[in-house]
């Protein structure tokens, strides 16, 4: 057996424990440069830091760099030791020590106001600007001009935009970034992000400009084609404005047209947009300015298009520049997705299990318990006083107990207690008659009100169990579907072999407006079709609302992917709780498989259905009582191979009426005839029977479905691969 430990913890007095704390010193911890270097995000912040660092827009305004540094930390020390050291290495050559004092001196105010200061907090995109004003001052004071109070305004709100994107950038990775309409702002972010660096490099050298231009076109490229020629367009204004600021602004409307240009084209593929993209740079390029520039122009528009098309031919290679937890984060998504809804799967079945196996004594006991507590209960209000209590309970308890028990048959058994004849003993030895007679008579009531409680009870258990119970089988299937992927589901639709034709016949009892039977037609999730039918009790609107209920329960709980077992018993429990009146409805299910080209019928209380395959007429039934009148309900399903062409007919129980001494006809009428399409079919089973009831009026509701599966020539997926 494992030893168990404890740890006591000394004693410590409040102001001692201030006192100690006040004592702490504060060190800087040591930073393991090498270690931080092996990360790409850090790498990448030192070089956007540097080339952010050292932009100059209008040839005298940096706002980005300090506050990138700020963002890019995300609060931990060792990176701001880090970068802040990067970026005091990065203005000095340029600023000289005015400028790298006035970046050590915004870096300090932010440490003290983010680490130091508790008892408020600005928020980060304030701060930073607020950080980046106090970096200015030693040039403000250095400059002693209105001029440099303007300046310096308009590098602080700079400095807030460009915080605001920073933060976006920081907030969504690359590897996270999705085409979903949630990303949208972070890709955002990222284009501007990377117009940022695109204008610093071609402030660097001439050659980077050319760099720059060609990235830019690829950014715009992939914006068009990803997401359409209204972001393409976009992208390509943003970072036509951004390149513009160091040359020439009319790159704002060329990269506009090229991105609009070939958003047009993304639904023909790459090439297609990668083609329009060309095009449109060039033509707009020769428009303004000319034969001057168009060769270097559509030579770094084709070298763009090229690194677009290539990209994606080789994913392997892009994998393994990628971090490996990059590569993998959706699989590790859906596996831990999964594993939480299997985990709810398990509490549901716990739940089940624990309402199923809640404790029910059985009926003997039960029947002996209640007597036994009636009995107390007569013998406390009637027998306490008497005074001859003490021999009918302790000399003549034997003869007592069985005279009572006798009353209490036969009160049982239904005769009024003012009727009831008391037995012998009862009648000579006792001498509260009348009260002995009513206490009987009212406890009895009592009980048996108590009885059909608990069994409402007990039926309401078993409702909740069968609920919690298809609960945890549809967590278990979407916990399989989300491991394996989306892509399976929709493969598994590509495998659909056979079609449903549907016709459908309708009318009324006696010419009413308002037919009683109600059906549904609805496709599965998981590829099947399933055809319901119901016919409530009676007809009119009443019988419609009953029919109609029962339909659109069983659409709602085959959607949700309950089992036929589930869909049946819950809808017959719904049917039971709608009213204390006896209401009921017939059900008539058809489900398709489409892939193997089966069919399930599942009948309660519904007429029979009629399969033509083969040249012949199969009827196909399964007897039982409609849903709503029994608490257990028992399920025969059926299940048929289907061939090419078969039809099949399901009916309500108004096609009897049609002709009360043939029960047969319809069968028989099927066989003589020549299969159309199900449409003309159906009408015709209306008319005949119509002329069967022998004018224009029905004797009873009467809905005729007429599907019929038809195979195809070749599967889905593989008539997509041609």
């Amino acid at each position: 057996m494992s030893e168990r430990t404890a740890v006591i913890e000394p004693y410590l007095r409040i102001g001692q424990a201030v006192s100690e704390k006040r004592k702490k010193t504060w060190r800087i911890p040591g930073i393991r440069l090498f270690g931080e270097l092996l990360s790409r995000e850090t790498a990448g912040s030192i070089l956007a830091i540097i080339l952010l660092a050292r932009l100059r827009l209008l040839g005298q305004m940096a706002p980005f760099g300090l506050v990138l540094w700020a963002v890019a930390a995300r609060d931990d020390i060792r990176r701001l030791t880090l970068y802040g050291l990067v970026l005091l290495a990065a203005v000095y050559p340029d600023g000289g020590i005015t400028v790298a004092l006035g970046q050590l001196a915004g870096m300090s105010v932010f440490f003290l106001l983010r680490f130091r200061v508790k008892r408020f907090r600005i928020p980060f995109v304030l701060l930073a600007g607020l950080v980046y004003a106090c970096s200015a001052l030693p040039y403000l004071i250095a400059a002693r001009q209105p001029y440099a109070l303007l300046v310096m305004g308009l590098e602080t709100l700079l400095a807030v935009l460009g915080t605001a994107v920073f933060l976006q950038v920081y907030a969504h990775p690359p590897a996270k970034l999705s085409f979903l309409s949630e990303q949208i702002e972070g890709i955002i972010s990222w284009i501007v992000f990377a117009g940022l660096l695109l204008l610093a490099l071609i402030h660097e050298d001439l050659a980077l400009a050319f760099l720059a231009s060609g990235i830019a076109r690829v950014v715009t490229l992939w914006a068009a084609y990803c997401f359409g020629s209204g972001m393409g367009a976009a992208t390509g204004a943003l970072l036509g404005f951004l390149l513009g600021i160091q040359g020439s602004i009319l790159w704002t409307g060329i990269l506009t047209f090229a991105g609009f240009f070939g958003g047009l084209f993304r639904m023909s593929g790459r090439l297609s947009s990668a083609v329009a993209f060309f095009l449109g740079t060039g033509a707009l390029t020769l428009y303004v300015f000319g034969y001057d520039g168009l060769s270097l122009e559509l030579s770094l528009s084709g070298a763009a298009c090229l690194v677009f098309l290539i990209v994606p031919l080789i994913p392997g290679r892009m994998k393994s520049l990628l971090p490996e937890q990059a590569a993998d984060e959706g699989e590790r998504m859906r596996e831990l997705t999964a594993a939480r809804i299997h985990d709810y799967c398990l509490v549901f079945k716990e739940l089940a299990a624990a309402f199923s196996l809640a404790s029910t004594p059985k009926e003997a006991e039960k029947e002996g318990s209640g007597l036994a507590a009636l009995l107390e209960k007569v013998t406390e209000n009637v027998c306490l006083r008497c005074p001859a209590r003490s021999r009918c309970w302790e000399k003549d308890f034997q003869k007592t107990y069985q005279a009572v028990v006798k009353l209490h048959t036969l009160l049982a058994r239904g005769q009024p207690g003012s009727r009831t004849p008391l037995p012998d003993y009862l009648q000579k030895y006792c001498r509260k008659k009348e009260e002995l007679l009513l206490a009987f008579s009212l406890l009895k009531d009592a009980v048996n009100s108590e009885q059909i409680w608990q069994r409402r009870l007990a039926e309401n258990r078993k409702f909740v169990t069968l609920q919690l119970t298809g609960l945890a089988k549809i967590m278990a299937e979407i916990a399989k579907e989300v491991r394996v992927g989306p892509a399976a589901a929709a493969e598994k639709l590509k495998d659909r072999f056979f079609h449903m034709e549907l016709g459908i016949a309708q009318a009324a009892r006696g010419g009413q407006k308002i037919c009683g039977d109600y059906y549904s037609y609805l496709e599965l999730r998981d590829g099947r079709q399933a055809l319901v039918l119901s016919d409530g009790m009676g007809n009119g609107s009443r019988a419609q609302q009953e029919s109609k209920a029962a339909v659109q329960l069983v659409e709602r709980l085959l959607l949700a992917g309950f089992d036929k077992d589930t869909v049946v018993r819950t809808v017959n429990t719904i049917l039971q709780l709608r009213s204390s009146e006896e209401t009921f409805a017939t059900l008539d299910v058809l489900l398709l498989d489409t892939e193997k080209g089966e069919v399930l019928f599942l009948k309660n209380g519904a007429a029979p259905s009629y399969l033509y395959s083969g040249g012949g007429v199969r009827e196909i039934e399964s007897p039982s009582v409609p849903l709503g009148i029994l608490d257990e309900v028992e399920l025969k399903p059926r299940r048929v191979i289907l061939e090419d062409d078969a039809l099949i007919v399901m009916v309500t129980d108004g096609i009897f009426e049609a002709a009360p001494g043939r029960p047969q006809w319809l069968k028989m009428y099927l066989a003589e005839q020549t299969y159309t399409h199900p449409q003309v079919l159906a009408d015709a089973i209306l008319e005949k029977a119509y002329q069967l009831c022998g004018g224009d009026r029905l004797r009873d509701d009467l809905t005729v479905l007429v599907c019929r599966a038809k195979r195809l020539k070749h599967r889905i997926r593989n008539c997509l691969a041609r």
